[in-house]
């Protein structure tokens, strides 16, 4: 009859319906979303910073998406042969000069030390590689190319357009004999106008002393990663031939941003070679692999991007993990010495429980979050072995046992007088044996429903840390999702309201519903000792 009975209360649906919606939500995002740390660099830029969700672009407009060129990894690392028509090359002569291009499946990146994983770059991928053969005495150059439809509002046309930009990037390696070369990276769009974004090879260029910043020295064998981006536009060839003047190179990102992307229609990304022969049987083998470009847009997913282009999904569902783990550990060890401490002051009473009580009122005169912030700061010092996040769920324990000890002490006090109590003693039973099989036993719903209580007690306790700047701030939680993005809004278009709102509102919603279910265990179990009396 119990069952029946517990479940008849529709407030414990309604927030058992909520909570299991946050679990649902924590989990797609978990399944759906990289699984990298957002808050470093291998977890960032999964589109362009301030990006919108998806499903927000119905009042903004049409805004761009990520535009992945390939967007298939196995073209983009160059597993299978059919990448080698993907960049439009075929063998021919010219001029007396061979081109050969073979798909070579034993030869891949290896051992890029320059590369550093993100979202948006590929390197050291391993065997599988274009290889192009160049033979003759004669100059010539070689164009890789692939072209796309862009047919979205224009970077100038939407107030996210300043952060939205794109990379291109390649893996390189090169054998000669008797000749020099250069590896350039280029978008070309649809009015012909050709941004040159990177210059790579070992062929030292005549204006040198200009563009020995972004000039990319390739010696004979090893691979080699290269990485250029509108966003650094200040570290590519373009800036050097765009004659900005003084005034503009400031902003030279962005303005190369809107230049490039002027109009809808058809881009081309290219990558060429420039092959220069310096004496009879000049030859040149260059291995290509990770020929990629991106264009980070301005919408992603289901909750966009926060300020560094993570996606706020993966902050989301990766903090609400971390948060409820801690929370239940912290919770039970909570609960735990609120038990101990409430079991024996109730059951026991006179001097231990005056004792007991009189500990447990002065913990709770201390000034909570004041004590956690210097007690962590502190224990951070001192104990610089352990964690942080262990540090806090240490303090939280130690401040946070006295309510859940009261509690306790009071269901112990009304458990202690009931007959069947008293008719154990009659029997003879010990004191620990009637503890185990009665006392406990009737105050277990209790304790469950304190441990209910504690969980989002405890989360939000920890928020407030890292909200404070004094948590955990190397890892997502809601708690310093709120933080960062509270600190980043007034700069941010829209003010990044579905950064701010998530944690937000999973905050209140887990607080709500977890109330409402340890409220409903409370009064159901409440009414039954009544009954028993």
């Amino acid at each position: 009859m119990r069952l029946p009975q517990i479940l008849r209360l529709k407030l414990l649906w309604v927030a058992l319906a909520i909570f299991i919606f946050l679990l649902g939500s924590i989990a797609y995002g978990y399944i759906t979303e990289p699984k990298a740390n957002p808050y470093t660099p291998a977890g960032q830029y999964a589109a362009a910073p301030y990006a919108i969700p998806s499903w927000a672009s119905i009042f903004y407009g049409n805004l761009p998406p990520d535009i992945k060129i390939p967007n298939e990894y196995s073209l983009v690392t160059a597993k299978i042969p059919s990448v080698i028509d993907y960049w439009h090359l075929s063998n021919f002569t010219l001029n007396g000069d061979s081109v050969t291009v073979i798909y070579n499946s034993s030869y891949g990146p290896k051992g890029e030390t320059s590369f550093q994983k993100t979202l948006y770059s590929y390197g050291n991928t391993g065997n599988g590689s274009i290889e192009i053969i160049i033979k003759g005495n004669e100059p010539l150059n070689l164009t890789l190319y692939h072209e796309f439809l862009y047919n979205y509002l224009l970077p100038n046309a939407t107030k996210f357009g300043d952060y939205e930009f794109y990379i291109i990037q390649a893996s390189i390696s090169a054998y000669t004999n008797n000749s020099y070369y250069n590896f350039n990276g280029y978008v070309v769009n649809p009015s012909n106008a050709s941004f040159w974004l990177f210059l790579a090879g070992n062929y030292l260029p005549t204006n040198l002393v200009t563009l020995s910043t972004v000039f990319k020295y390739i010696g004979n064998g090893g691979w080699n990663y290269i990485l250029a981006s509108s966003a650094s536009a200040g570290q590519t060839p373009w800036l050097y031939t765009s004659n900005l003047p003084p005034n503009e190179t400031a902003i030279a990102s962005v303005i190369m941003l809107q230049k490039t992307f002027n109009s809808t229609g058809t881009y081309r990304v290219e990558y060429t070679i420039n092959y220069i022969p310096n004496g009879p049987s000049s030859k040149l083998v260059v291995y290509l692999s990770d020929l990629y470009f991106e264009f980070l847009g301005s919408k992603y997913g289901v909750l966009g991007t926060d300020n560094n282009g993570a996606s706020v999904l993966a902050e989301y569902s990766q903090g609400g993990i971390f948060d409820l783990e801690l929370a239940m550990l912290a919770g039970l060890a909570i609960v735990f010495i609120g038990t101990v401490f409430g079991l024996f002051a109730g059951y026991y009473g006179g001097r231990l429980d005056q004792i007991l009580t009189s500990f447990t009122d002065f913990i709770l005169l201390l000034p909570g979050l004041a004590i956690l912030i210097v007690l962590i700061t502190i224990f951070q010092q001192i104990f610089v072995v352990f964690s942080k996040d262990i540090l806090i769920i240490i303090v939280l324990v130690i401040l946070s046992w006295p309510p859940t000890a009261r509690t306790i002490r009071g269901q112990v006090l009304q458990v202690r007088n009931m007959p069947f109590v008293e008719a154990a003693k009659a029997l003879g039973m010990t004191n620990r044996e009637i503890i185990r099989k009665h006392v406990l036993r009737h105050v277990f719903p209790i304790i469950i429903a304190q441990l209910i209580f504690d969980i989002p007690a405890v989360i939000g306790i920890e928020s407030a840390l890292d909200f404070l700047g004094v948590g955990i701030l190397k890892f997502p939680t809601w708690g310093n999702m709120l933080g960062f993005s509270t600190n980043a809004s007034l700069s941010a278009p829209g003010f990044a309201w579905w950064w701010i709102l998530t944690p937000g509102i999973a905050l209140f919603l887990l607080g709500i519903s977890l109330f409402y279910i340890g409220e409903a265990i409370t009064r159901y179990y409440g009414s039954l000792i009544g009954e028993a009396h």
